[in-house]
């Protein structure tokens, strides 16, 4: 139940400094191609891998990986080091995953998986790692070959793209920094505010504490750029840990204004003030708040009455919890935790979450709703709804809005939809609501 990322960092902590890229590779490998490593154990095992013991189970997927993923590692390596981890066990265990390994590596190329024309949704599943609820959903609705495109894309290992933080330096001159430290870089398609890393000196990385950029992706970085802050605006960014979003309004908004960043969970708020220190972005302030609840801002610096009280915003954004089913490429570990009913739990949460902010917008500002997932009840279906409860909204065209380059990006309706697939970035929905005067 742990996220990957958060559980790996504290376990590398144990690790040489040579060990962690391999530890990391592996982790994110096996989580990765998890579903196609256990069909391949399942082929070769005596018993399956529903029935095996759990450190059984990983030993033998750290194996599989190690043996068809990593051309690196000799496959000698990677069944003694599997049967190794295992040995504690006892000799049995032992033996049992030295003979699975083994009778893999040696009939690697026997390997048949579920035929693409007769059982193609199957095969989508097993070929490119996904659960096979998620492969129903993504051919009824894309077909099966932009389905498995899709997938494709999501086994794809991102590529590294940072925002410039413009309340310390420009993008040009960002760029120009970078290169000047050997990095190879070039200007993000879409982004007007991002660069993306095209390749690093071998002694170097990006460091992720630099206040002259955040590392995020590009179609992150449109979100805050669809919500338009102006500066000396009031803005109110729920849901915001980590606090990126946060920091790139308050950047365009030249840090002038105030951006209150709220969320549910106390723990969190060090992390959204600590990248607004780091950003120096004075003007966001924190609040651990639940924004599906009347909001606590009764000795909070704010201008503008409003329901019993409240304060009234110019612009809320809503980056919503959701399934993240457009950001699997980045987090594998989603597609063992996540379960279709899970989506229509979030879609309700997410519906009561826009209904109780909408209260905050001031008359003739903006509500900008946005998550990190393609599934139509926590995209269209949410707006749909909304709409329809608040007659005092009206869905804005994203193209009005988002620079000329971003056309591509923008749907017949007028949201923002970013695919994997097709723009080489995360899975975004977004949609901007005006507020009637």
């Amino acid at each position: 139940g742990a996220y990957a990322d958060i559980i790996l960092q504290k376990e590398l902590n144990g690790l040489t400094v040579e060990d962690k890229p391999l530890a990391t590779e592996i982790v994110y490998g096996v989580l990765r191609w998890q579903i196609r490593i256990d069909f391949i154990i399942d082929a070769f095992s005596s018993i399956k891998t529903r029935k095996l013991e759990h450190r059984v189970l990983d030993s033998l997927r750290i194996g599989v990986y190690q043996l068809l993923f990593l051309s690196g590692v000799p496959s000698s390596a990677a069944v003694n080091e599997s049967v190794n981890l295992i040995k504690a066990g006892g000799a049995k265990k032992a033996g049992f995953v030295n003979a699975v390994l083994r009778k893999i590596d040696r009939e690697r190329e026997a390997i048949v998986f579920p035929d693409l024309k007769t059982d193609p949704q199957r095969h989508i599943s097993v070929v490119y790692s996904h659960p096979e609820w998620m492969i129903r959903r993504w051919t009824t609705r894309y077909g099966i070959d932009a389905a498995a495109r899709l997938c494709n894309a999501n086994q794809t290992r991102p590529g590294k793209t940072v925002r410039a933080n413009t309340i310390i330096i420009s993008r040009d001159n960002l760029i120009k920094a970078l290169e000047a430290a050997g990095f190879k870089v070039q200007k993000t398609v879409f982004s007007p505010d991002g660069i993306e890393v095209i390749d690093a000196p071998a002694s170097k990385t990006l460091d992720p504490v630099d206040p002259r950029f955040y590392i995020q992706d590009e179609a992150a970085q449109l979100i805050a750029r669809l919500v338009r802050p102006e500066p000396g605006e009031t803005v109110l960014d729920a849901c915001a840990a980590p606090g990126g979003k946060s920091a790139h309004m308050a950047a365009l908004m030249e840090n002038s204004g105030m951006v209150l960043a709220t969320d549910k969970y106390p723990g969190r708020i060090k992390s959204i003030m600590n990248a607004a220190k780091r950003c120096e972005a004075g003007i966001i302030k924190a609040l651990a708040a639940d924004a599906a609840r009347p909001l606590p801002f009764s000795s909070s610096p704010f201008t503008g009455e409003g329901r019993a009280g409240a304060r009234l915003f110019d612009a809320i954004l809503l980056d919503a919890p959701c399934s993240g089913l457009g950001v699997l490429r980045r987090s594998p570990d989603i597609k063992i935790k996540r379960k279709e009913a899970d989506i229509a739990a979030l879609s309700k949460t997410q519906k009561a979450l826009a209904g109780n902010l909408s209260s905050y917008v001031r008359k003739g500002g903006r509500l900008v709703y946005s998550v990190c997932t393609l599934e139509p009840e926590e995209t269209d279906g949410v707006i749909n709804a909304f709409l329809k409860n608040h007659p005092d909204f009206s869905l804005e065209n994203a193209a009005a809005v988002l620079p000329p380059s971003c056309g591509p990006l923008i749907d017949g309706y007028g949201f923002l939809r970013t695919m994997p697939h097709l723009h080489n970035m995360d899975g975004f929905f977004a949609a901007r609501l005006k507020k009637a005067e």
